[in-house]
């Protein structure tokens, strides 16, 4: 069976973006991406939320077109051929420019996904559409990138109860610890 697995960044305090809904704080490095390029392995699914699918579209798609080897290009370019899910309850249709891209309505449609052949399912963001299903405990996998860094205010990353088990922790020669939990 998939698992549907979240990997984000987060403060030591506990915030995954600030005011802005930045992330300049962000440490990465090319362990950063290494860790980022075998997860990406072992999913062949994205899950967005509305917001972060509309912020990803000014940049991702265009990005997938550079033919570079840099790592954000080969980034866009894993994203684009992606089959990618958008939970929305306004969004009606996907924008082409990004293909393969379904909007669904519900945590619920996801969920279904894990019962299909495939790859695991990456939850991309946001920060919002991660709280949700991590709240309906929905989540397998929890990939933290805790970085040596506090802010005083922005969005915490996850605000349910959640009973984890500690599967793996590695620093990072940023100085971030990569948490691997799964549900306890």
């Amino acid at each position: 069976m998939r698992k549907i697995v979240m990997y984000m960044q987060s403060t030591l305090n506990g915030y995954g973006a600030d005011p802005g809904d930045e992330m300049f704080w962000a440490r990465v490095s090319d362990q950063t991406w290494d860790f980022t390029n075998e997860l990406h392995e072992t999913c062949d699914t994205l899950v967005f939320g509305r917001k972060m699918y509309q912020d990803f579209l000014g940049f991702w798609p265009g990005m997938a077109k550079d033919e570079s080897d840099s790592e954000v290009a080969r980034h866009a370019r894993w994203q684009y051929d992606l089959a990618k899910y958008v939970v929305s309850t306004t969004l009606t249709e996907a924008d082409p420019a990004w293909p393969n891209t379904r909007i669904v309505s519900s945590l619920d449609d996801i969920a279904a996904l894990k019962d299909q052949p495939g790859k695991d399912i990456l939850i991309g963001g946001g920060i919002d559409i991660t709280k949700s299903f991590a709240a309906a405990g929905l989540i397998d996998d929890f990939y933290i990138h805790v970085n040596p860094t506090t802010i005083s205010e922005g969005t915490v990353l996850l605000d349910a109860r959640l009973d984890l088990k500690l599967v793996d922790v590695k620093q990072h020669d940023t100085g971030a610890l990569a948490l691997h939990y799964t549900k306890g």
